[in-house]
């Protein structure tokens, strides 16, 4: 969702009203269904710049592998120079050796704080991107409600209703060219 503070102006020639919050629409007309964001008042696409999320994931992703990487090396040179076994190098105390590792903190307090930051980033960013794919339908629409020869209005004919405050007509409902119409 867009910063409550940016405001938007709608791409629609006959509309351009400042948007504060675009809605959400499904446009389940089309096949695959199309989401995206829209003006609440004339439901033109409009474009919406989501950059929160990306930083703060890469931000906890990266951080997690350069611990991750820090471990592996000294793990590697315990294991290679020190001739340590792995059990004693995650679980063992380090009192008394010339390289402390911090307050009390194990190798394995490390590597779990490290496999937390990395998979809550990866959470993160999958979140953030999950968000900006399109949805697919589960239902096809029939052949004869793709057939625009078959409304029984003519071509704009929910815009007329829209300025008039009527009710949608059920089978413009069904009509895969009814963002079109309204906005026409």
């Amino acid at each position: 969702m867009p910063n409550e503070l940016e405001l938007i102006t709608c791409p629609n020639p006959k509309c351009h009203r400042k948007i504060e919050e675009p809605i959400l629409l499904n446009n389940l007309s089309r096949t695959p269904t199309e989401q995206y964001y829209a003006c609440p008042h004339c439901f033109m696409k409009v474009k919406v710049h989501v950059k929160r999320g990306k930083l703060a994931g890469s931000f906890l992703i990266a951080s997690g592998l350069i611990i991750l990487a820090w471990i592996c090396c000294f793990t590697i040179q315990e294991m290679t120079i020190g001739g340590k076994d792995i059990a004693l190098i995650f679980f063992g105390s380090r009192t008394g050796e010339a390289v402390s590792l911090g307050i009390g903190m194990r190798i394995i307090h490390y590597f779990v704080i490290a496999t937390a930051l990395f998979f809550s980033g990866l959470l993160t960013f999958l979140q953030r991107r999950s968000k900006a794919i399109e949805l697919r339908p589960s239902a096809t629409i029939p052949e004869k409600e793709k057939d625009p020869s078959k409304c029984p209005y003519n071509f704009g004919y929910l815009k007329k209703l829209a300025q008039n405050n009527t009710s949608i007509p059920e089978e413009c409902l069904r009509c895969f060219r009814m963002v079109e119409c309204s906005s026409s």
